[in-house]
């Protein structure tokens, strides 16, 4: 479990008071110097067997720390976080259950800090056992767990996939909330 030293009322955050109720939720905190960025993964808890899922909060200025994003409602985070070296980018794996047609979405979640937007690229993956390897300023690369994904066959198809900054399709960070529709009028379009 992380633990932070940004001064912040975490207990302000919507949800954040569920581990009255849950003695198992934790939190993991996730600093990027390079962008003076915080990224909190918070009230996380097992809602299925290996699955951990929480909420988000993005936080900017650790002298002065401003919430600028936060997503509780909606949809989960899994526990699985990746940045790249400049710290503008994070990419993050929510998980999304469309119960009209009983399954779960998992795409790869791309923020953009710095231009204040977001991207995805829609998986058949459901294990968070990868994380996002930068080969270059705009190509990254999905590196799978290779215990996980000898054993998971969506795992192993995700392995090796390349994502390009520059042909992705990117959207206002004001329409995050919308992640779910998105992903539901794409179809089957997925890695």
């Amino acid at each position: 479990m992380k633990t932070t030293n940004w001064a912040y009322d975490f207990t302000s955050l919507p949800r954040w008071n569920n581990r009255e109720q849950n003695s198992w939720i934790y939190d993991e905190f996730y600093e990027i110097p390079q962008s003076d960025t915080l990224c909190c993964l918070y009230s996380i808890c097992e809602v299925s067997m290996g699955n951990d899922q929480g909420f988000l909060a993005i936080l900017k200025n650790k002298q002065k720390p401003e919430l600028v994003l936060n997503i509780a409602d909606g949809f989960n985070f899994c526990v699985n976080f990746s940045a790249n070296s400049a710290g503008n980018l994070i990419f993050l794996q929510p998980s999304i259950y469309d119960r009209s047609s009983n399954r779960l979405l998992r795409p790869i979640l791309i923020l953009d800090l710095q231009k204040n937007c977001f991207s995805y690229v829609p998986t058949e993956n459901y294990s968070p056992a990868y994380r996002i390897v930068e080969k270059s300023a705009s190509v990254f690369q999905v590196q799978a767990n290779e215990r996980q994904r000898n054993n998971m066959k969506q795992l192993a198809a995700l392995h090796g996939t390349k994502i390009q900054i520059p042909k992705l399709e990117w959207h206002e960070m004001g329409k995050l909330a919308k992640l779910p529709q998105m992903l539901l009028k794409q179809g089957s379009k997925s890695v």
